[in-house]
């Protein structure tokens, strides 16, 4: 913003009654807040857009604040990264893409056998809900996540799409084929330090043969990668079984070729505090921070990890497969290590066995592992 627009939104600001854009002036004096100015010119023109009945304009109510605190909030990791406006962060990008799969499960349960969201007709309710879906249908949301995971949604966006008035508002509206990326933010460069004037060269310092503080310091090699040799490769598994459709015959191969003595298997389950684990997106948000931190250790470990269990009581949870048949200082060192409970399998065990397999073949949610049903896991690979 170019400071004589910077000033000028100032000036501007005195008008708004809450000292928040967008505000509108009406005879009566200025209002302020997109909603109360959606209601507002609801009521003056078109107040069957409110609702036709004391339940009815709740309902209208319920929805708008949907549409605004539970979808459009997400904008600020989803949309405004696509477009260079923030810079974009892998786990807030996590976390707020589960929270828009739950919302949009929510709304397309709604919608089954309705047109609109309240009653016959359109209201305000449909307007800002629409005017927030807009940008994830354009931008994020495919084909096959439309049409399969929420038919109801995508069938009343399209429906509010062809309408006369979004169409001389908006034009045609496209949907989207390909996810767009994050665009790059660029970073403001620090100002250059003023040079130093050019100073005699300091005396050389006498060294002895022995001084090690005048020596550069050797990286210290991972014990992981001092163990002996192991004939089963990490990496041709990974591309086996992440390539192909047939998981059941990739986990045959592995068996066939897993070294029990260079790998082991682990269970963690993270010990919660009695306020954790009640809502997905939370949950999801502090497991991603979990792995977030375990980046590094990936070229030594398959696992599965993530969100298990229901609303209200979800757990934090995974099954790895790591180098070495110890808890590695990667893990011991982690910040939630003295909150995990590790335990370690034996995968000559059938019962153990059947345990990895589960965690390793279902990832959809609703599927069954070790007795709990899976809400959002993914492969740590």
């Amino acid at each position: 913003m170019n400071w004589d627009a910077k000033d000028k939104r100032q000036e501007l600001k005195t008008n708004t009654p809450t000292g928040t854009f967008p505000y509108l002036v009406t005879p009566q004096g200025n209002v302020s807040e997109s909603i109360a100015i959606i209601q507002y010119l609801a009521e003056s023109n078109k107040p069957e857009m409110l609702g036709s009945n004391v339940w009815e304009k709740a309902q209208v109510r319920a929805w708008t604040e949907f549409a605004n605190t539970e979808i459009g909030t997400q904008n600020r990791s989803l949309i405004y990264p696509l477009w260079g406006f923030m810079e974009y962060n892998k786990v807030a990008a996590d976390a707020a893409t589960v929270a828009l799969k739950q919302h949009l499960e929510t709304l397309n349960k709604h919608l089954q056998g309705k047109s609109f969201l309240v009653g016959n007709n359109v209201t305000v309710a449909d307007v800002l809900l629409f005017h927030h879906l807009k940008l994830y249908f354009q931008f994020i949301l495919v084909e096959d996540q439309r049409n399969k995971m929420y038919p109801n949604a995508t069938a009343w966006y399209l429906k509010l799409a062809g309408t006369e008035p979004v169409r001389k508002t908006f034009g045609r509206i496209a949907l989207c084929k390909v996810p767009l990326k994050p665009a790059k933010v660029e970073k403001k460069e620090e100002p250059k330090k003023e040079e130093k004037k050019e100073q005699k060269p300091a005396a050389k310092k006498e060294t002895t043969g022995d001084d090690d503080e005048e020596k550069p310091k050797k990286k210290q090699a991972n014990p992981l990668d001092l163990l002996p040799p192991t004939t089963f490769i990490l990496d041709d598994f990974k591309k086996d079984f992440l390539n192909t459709t047939d998981k059941r015959g990739a986990l045959d191969r592995f068996w066939a070729n897993f070294d029990v003595n260079g790998f082991s298997f682990w269970t963690m389950l993270y010990q919660k505090l009695p306020s954790e684990g009640k809502i997905l997106w939370k949950t999801v948000n502090s497991s991603s921070f979990f792995l977030q931190k375990l980046d590094p250790f990936r070229k030594y470990t398959f696992s599965v990890h993530g969100v298990y269990g229901v609303e209200e009581n979800y757990e934090v949870r995974g099954l790895w497969m790591w180098r070495g048949t110890e808890i590695p200082e990667e893990v011991k060192e982690h910040d939630n290590f003295p909150y995990m409970t590790i335990k370690k399998l034996d995968s000559t065990q059938e019962g153990d066995k059947k345990v990895i397999e589960e965690y390793w073949l279902n990832l959809q949610p609703g599927q069954i592992v070790d007795g709990l049903p899976v809400a959002e896991v993914l492969y740590f690979k």
